[in-house]
């Protein structure tokens, strides 16, 4: 007779085996169950961890093994300087740390996200990343903490770039000491790279007080004096513009850009100033979580005259953009860095797009970094 751990581990194998069928007979449906985002997650969930070198490159430890104990050889991404830091063309992004994503109408995204990004898998995950190229990660400064844990358990060298910003609920009332505070505390984490984050800058712009144009190029300032790169993030082109007119220089930038070419995407007539991360309408006409770069026609002329370096996120419009359409219009258009948020089952594909873009890559805009 079978003990009752044996019978909850098999119906533990048979719920996963069901659920690694239902995922690839829906894929199907769909006419790409071929993919390899397919065939990874149906194999994560049957088998509950990544087996099989023939569907990626494993993931690097500083020991020269991964976790199931192979050795391998670290793999290598075309990479470009920000500072005195080394950083790959493609750059994570820090959904992967936080469970947050963006959702549009589809209310059960974060929550399906929040539940498959156990520490276990985004630790692995971050392994896996390393292990292919990908040495940086753009996150919140709330996310250093578990990087940093990531970072002891793992023995991983993966480099942050950080946003800084008043603490949440304290936008509307520029206060640089609360600003150099939580400064403060992100530098206590060690991150290799800073910028002022991208929501807060377009809501200081937004309000257009000289008070608030005032605290960004303070903040600029204190970044430097504290000897790191000052990086100035933005949804809004308004804010690099702005402050282009009142003489404060970042030393790189962190904008948005993406083409819109993509079914959800806001009609350019109905598109406001300064919507993105703004209120959601139920009207598909207006903006619901779905457009993150309003202008990129602009945003380009804008950047083709900058000397600074430019990281461009968003740039697959948070999943509504094929990876090669998205990666080969930000790096066209002058971006120097891309900033992806990837699951473990995107990284393959992401990888291998970006090699592909990258060979032999020609475009009107030098590259900065």
């Amino acid at each position: 007779m079978s003990t009752q751990h044996e019978r909850e581990d098999q119906a533990t194998a048979n719920r996963r085996a069901f659920l690694g069928g239902s995922i690839l007979t829906g894929l199907a449906l769909t006419g790409i169950s071929d993919r390899l985002e397919a065939r990874a997650l149906a194999a994560d969930t049957a088998t509950g961890e990544r087996k099989g070198a023939d569907t990626r490159t494993e993931p690097s430890r500083p020991d020269g093994q991964n976790p199931s104990g192979r050795a391998w050889t670290r793999g290598e991404l075309p990479c470009g300087s920000l500072g005195k830091a080394k950083v790959s063309r493609l750059i994570a992004g820090g959904n992967l740390l936080s469970g947050w994503c963006h959702q549009r109408d589809l209310l059960f995204v974060r929550q399906l996200a929040e539940a498959y990004l156990t520490e276990k898998k985004q630790f692995d995950t971050l392994e896996w990343m390393e292990g292919v190229g990908i040495n940086t990660i753009m996150v919140d400064m709330m996310q250093l903490p578990i990087l940093n844990k990531y970072k002891r358990e793992r023995g991983g060298r993966m480099q942050a770039i950080a946003s800084v910003r008043q603490d949440w609920g304290d936008w509307s009332k520029p206060n640089l000491a609360d600003l150099k505070k939580q400064i403060g505390t992100a530098i206590d984490q060690g991150p290799e790279l800073l910028f002022l984050h991208g929501g807060y800058a377009d809501r200081l712009v937004q309000a257009g007080k000289a008070e608030s144009f005032e605290l960004v190029g303070q903040a600029m300032q204190h970044l430097r004096d504290k000897g790191f790169q000052a990086g100035l993030g933005s949804h809004a082109l308004e804010v690099p513009i702005e402050c282009d007119k009142r003489g404060i220089e970042p030393d790189y930038y962190v904008k948005t850009f993406h083409h819109d070419r993509y079914w959800s995407a806001t009609p350019k007539e109905r598109r406001k100033r300064f919507c993105v991360d703004g209120p959601r309408s139920l009207d598909h006409n207006e903006f619901h979580d779905n457009i993150f770069c309003i202008d990129p026609e602009e945003t380009a002329a804008f950047m083709a005259k900058k000397k600074q370096p430019w990281i461009a996120f968003k740039v697959l419009a948070a999943g509504a953009i094929n990876p090669k359409s998205g990666f080969t219009y930000a790096f066209e258009n002058g971006a120097d860095f891309v900033a992806v948020g990837m699951f473990d089952f995107n990284i393959t594909e992401d990888v291998k797009v970006i090699k592909e873009v990258l060979s032999g890559f020609k475009r009107p805009r030098a590259w900065i970094a």
